[in-house]
């Protein structure tokens, strides 16, 4: 907010400055509506992570995430005080004795579900069928235990924020004599954990929850593959096994039905998984599939977080995970470009916007992708806070993390806090306590957004590393987005950008912001998001870090247009809409109609 001479003139300042437009909960309709509110003071983390010179070794693979970790001051290496504090801890629990408090839970039979390959296990759960309902248990490890508040071990792990995952390379928080040894809940050993069990009827409603310190010992480590193979009766196991995971799956269908009512909007985005070899090399891209098995740890920890997030609510300085409703303007953007598309995000008298019905509209169609990407960064980011404003994206009144605390220090924290509320029934934490805990909200939500840049760059590398020996190949792709100096295209099924140059084209383009579109005056032609393409790799530059592309018919005679979807399209519809319009208002200049467009020409359409 700019300066003014006085405190009355800052007051009485145009009150637009202060408030804006944005988006909470009809408590009456749970649906997400426009309100007013203060301007967030914080400013865009993203924004504040410095992008640094990434130099990697061309012919040394292997060192790539190494290189991009010490690139962005990612911790290596732990101290000798850690590693100490670490090797001092005990290899075992089985003749551990227990704390008056902590409840014996190893005859319960629990799982983890997890990558395939996952060496840190935070999470198990359990489920018991009841006659109006199931009783959940969430079981997480208790690191807290064995990490002492101002231990080396806990500075250090403050300072890191979280582990961060590099496709082949991990820097995790804490030293593997932790994060894969005495805390991970591995297969057949007894671990400690901080236990929530949560009752619900059958349409999803807690009826009750309750926190525990506990001792469990997970009687199975599934991948999500194999967990899934299971459900599908592809896989053979123990009866208790599958009946555990029938109803937890049955579980997960009743919580995702009762979020997205309850105004969640659900993201069904894909993520790319990049294959490497011995070497460090790239062997493949691909789009891998987001299994119901996920959905069921997904649910379950959304689930606990929430109970843990209400349980903590009183309590002044208690970290929550929060995520600011979107700016109006960027919704407005979003729209238009989804109205162009033939599709719409419709909101009442009230200001409510209808998201689900919105994403069942897409659902399966050609630009579902697009849409829900551009939707996704049309949203703010999630951070943490001590002030909590609930969870926009998520439907939330009350959401923490406290499911990973091998792997996030913000979790670390809400386990203390529920073990002071559990076993001193404090009411507030000592400012001390407060003014730390808020400043490691603020550190954790950099950390955080660090490691994705990290991961980012990473994923780029090994791109261009796999296109390299590609010049002259052609894809099918889709236009993921459109600036001022180039249109960028993904590789379908490969989810590999590149660029288009306007500089290397045949034509002059001009860059349609507004309508975010690039044109050619000169052939009329137009390309727009989500267009689909047929490109050939131009150029791939390792030292540099770019791909290259060219539209398949300006680098040879070759390019099959079957099937594809270009700006001719879109242009052509425009161009007819605009026509009918100039019939009616100008007879005189129709034989001109259609010839030289500009952006201030154009009309949106319907597909």
């Amino acid at each position: 907010m700019k300066n003014s001479k006085s405190k009355k003139n800052k007051v009485n300042n145009n009150k637009s400055n202060k408030e804006k437009k944005s988006i909470k909960y009809n408590k009456n309709s749970n649906k997400k509506i426009l309100v007013k509110k203060k301007l967030d003071k914080k400013t865009d983390i993203k924004k504040s992570i410095p992008k640094p010179d990434i130099k990697i070794d061309i012919n040394n693979p292997k060192k790539d995430a190494e290189l991009i970790a010490k690139a962005y001051n990612i911790p290596i290496e732990f101290n000798k005080k850690c590693l100490d504090e670490a090797k001092s801890l005990p290899d075992n629990l089985e003749n551990e004795p227990l704390e008056f408090d902590r409840i014996d839970l190893r005859d319960l039979k629990t799982i983890t579900i997890d990558g395939a390959d996952s060496k840190d296990f935070d999470d198990a759960i359990s489920v018991e069928k009841l006659n109006d309902g199931y009783k959940i248990g969430v079981h997480i490890a208790d690191v807290s235990h064995f990490v002492d508040i101002g231990s080396a071990l806990d500075r250090e792990a403050r300072k890191r924020g979280n582990s961060v995952y590099l496709i082949d390379k991990v820097y995790p928080m804490f030293p593997h004599e932790l994060s894969n040894g005495i805390c991970s809940l591995n297969e057949g050993v007894s671990r400690f954990a901080m236990t929530v069990f949560i009752n619900i009827d059958n349409k999803g409603n807690v009826r009750e929850s309750s926190f525990h310190k506990s001792v469990i010992k997970s009687d199975r480590r599934l991948t999500y593959d194999y967990a899934q193979d299971i459900l599908d009766k592809i896989e053979e196991d123990e009866e208790w096994l599958k009946k555990l995971l029938t109803e937890a799956n049955e579980i997960k269908e009743i919580l995702l039905k009762k979020r997205i009512e309850n105004g969640s909007i659900e993201f069904n985005l894909n993520e790319t998984k990049i294959i490497l070899d011995g070497d460090g090399n790239p062997k493949d891209f691909f789009i891998a599939e987001r299994k119901e098995t996920h959905k069921i740890i997904e649910e379950l920890m959304l689930l606990a977080n929430c109970e843990v997030a209400k349980k903590l609510k009183n309590i002044k300085g208690a970290i929550y995970r929060i995520h600011d409703s979107p700016d109006k303007e960027k919704l407005d953007t979003f729209n238009r470009i989804a109205y162009n598309r033939g599709y719409k995000l419709v909101k009442d008298n009230e200001g409510n916007f209808d998201f689900q019905s919105f994403m069942e509209n897409i659902t399966g169609k050609a630009d579902e992708k697009l849409l829900l990407t551009l939707l996704l960064r049309s949203m703010k980011q999630a951070v943490y806070d001590i002030n909590n404003i609930g969870h926009f994206g998520l439907g939330f009144k009350y959401y923490t993390h406290f499911t990973s605390p091998i792997r996030r220090y913000t979790d670390l924290l809400t386990h203390r806090l529920l073990k002071l509320v559990l076993e001193e029934d404090i009411k507030t934490l000592k400012p001390s306590m407060q003014k730390m805990f808020n400043n490691a909200a603020l550190s954790c939500s950099k950390t955080e957004r660090v490691a994705i840049e990290c991961e980012r760059a990473l994923n780029k590398v090994k791109s261009v590393r796999f296109m390299k020996d590609k010049v002259g190949n052609e894809y099918n792709g889709i236009i993921s987005g459109i600036t001022k100096f180039g249109i960028f295209v993904e590789i379908e099924e490969r989810g590999i950008e590149g660029l288009i140059r306007y500089a290397i084209l045949k034509s002059h383009y001009r860059f349609d912001e507004k309508e975010q579109a690039a044109y050619s005056e000169a052939n009329g032609k137009w390309f727009t998001l989500g267009d689909k393409i047929r490109i050939t790799v131009y150029k791939v530059n390792l030292k540099e870090l770019f791909i290259d592309f060219i539209p398949s018919d300006e680098f040879d005679n070759s390019f099959d247009r079957e099937n594809i979807i270009d700006g001719k399209d879109f242009f052509n519809k425009i161009r007819k809409s605009k026509n009918k319009k100039n019939n009616k208002n100008n007879s005189n200049r129709s034989n001109n109609r259609g010839r030289n467009k500009s952006k201030n020409n154009r009309k949106k359409y319907k597909q």
